[in-house]
């Protein structure tokens, strides 16, 4: 069974674990980790979805070209709200900006009481970036190292 392409069937009960990549406005670190989550777990038996803790907005173009170099085509992942999707769906979540302190009211406190919860706190490619994409490409290769040490642990 491959992993799929469209968020609306991008978890559930039926997989052995639901990750769920947060980020600010989930428009670049997030989007990433997702897309090499998708890529590198052949075996489907580990579904990922992301999403913005404030608000989705649009995946940032930068985050597209170097994924695209890498391989990894993020182009059809689409950028959502956290308020679309349920803490309780969800086993492993992951803060990819350092945002965790924004899950601490008791509406989103649940999302930090998941059985994984990690907080990787990477660097905003948008704010860093001097134009060349290489602020992008470190953060991919990042991103990249940890999905792949957070499918060994699961």
């Amino acid at each position: 069974m491959g992993v799929p392409q469209s968020k609306e069937i991008a978890h559930g009960e039926e997989y052995a674990k639901n990750v769920m990549f947060l980020c600010n406005h989930n428009s670049c670190r997030s989007q990433m980790a997702e897309g090499w989550l998708r890529h590198l777990c052949k075996d489907g038996s580990v579904r990922v979805a992301s999403a913005g803790i404030e608000c989705g907005t649009q995946i940032r173009e930068g985050a597209k070209v170097v994924m695209k170099e890498a391989g990894v085509d993020i182009s059809e992942q689409k950028s959502e709200s956290m308020s679309n999707f349920k803490a309780e769906d969800f086993d492993v979540v992951i803060s990819m900006c350092g945002c965790g302190a924004k899950l601490d009211g008791e509406d989103k406190i649940a999302w930090k009481k998941r059985s994984v919860w990690e907080d990787w706190n990477l660097d905003d490619p948008p704010k860093l970036d001097t134009g060349d994409l290489n602020v992008y490409r470190r953060v991919r290769d990042e991103c990249k190292a940890k999905v792949e040490a957070l499918l060994k642990s699961l």
